[in-house]
């Protein structure tokens, strides 16, 4: 066999196992202060802090609704796995206590349960979520980490890959899983009893509890 023959089947070879990162195409969130390093190497660390030096001027550019007597109140979930190892997701995201700025989407705890609650229905999106925390996040890209696919970034949504992550628009008890690394080194169906306990107003968990013949109590201060 000739050397070009030879080369010509190499090629082909390549072209055919792929290394899957390509780059889909997709929403980047974009705003002051948004972290691009990254995330924590601590197994009991988040994997990147709430920032909130922006804040504010990241709610103004985003533009959801103010909180606090809330109509509407839904909650998600999202689970980050780096390595194949479950990144808490830190308490606090858009509550930014000493400079009184709470916005109406945001967590409470390292659960990974997203509250959503606001004066009117709204559509909130993962990448509204992701603004309010101060991280980037894109197609292929979530703080620091980045490619798509392979032993890079994979996204899914109720056991389902996602694409497009930042558009996504979320519902009543949706479960977001980001994993990088190896698609088999994560479980895109995690457990949501915690986030089902919310829904019901049980537990430690039930700030915005809707249980019958109860009002649902706002999860953020008055």
């Amino acid at each position: 066999m000739s050397c070009v023959a030879l080369l010509g089947l190499l090629v082909l070879a390549a072209a055919g196992c792929g290394s899957g990162t390509d780059s889909p195409s997709g929403l980047t969130i974009s705003g002051p202060g948004l972290q691009t390093s990254q995330p924590a190497s601590g197994l009991s660390q988040a994997p990147w802090r709430p920032e909130y030096a922006h804040l504010a001027q990241r709610l103004k550019l985003i533009g959801i609704p103010p909180g606090g007597k809330e109509k509407f109140h839904i909650h998600a979930m999202l689970h980050i796995y780096v390595n194949g190892v479950l990144s808490p997701l830190p308490a606090d995201i858009g509550l930014d206590s000493a400079k009184g700025v709470e916005s109406s989407m945001h967590t409470h705890d390292g659960t990974g349960i997203i509250h959503m609650e606001a004066p009117h229905p709204f559509n909130y999106t993962l990448g509204d979520f992701f603004s309010v925390w101060g991280v980037k996040l894109g197609p292929d890209q979530v703080g620091g980490l980045k490619g798509y696919g392979g032993d890079h970034l994979h996204f899914y949504l109720n056991g389902k890959p996602l694409s497009n992550p930042a558009a996504l628009v979320l519902h009543k008890g949706d479960s977001v899983v980001i994993g990088y690394g190896p698609v088999s080194s994560f479980p895109h169906t995690p457990s949501t009893l915690l986030l089902t306990e919310v829904e019901k107003g049980e537990g430690l968990l039930g700030c915005g509890a809707t249980k019958k013949g109860h009002k649902a109590k706002s999860c953020l201060a008055p």
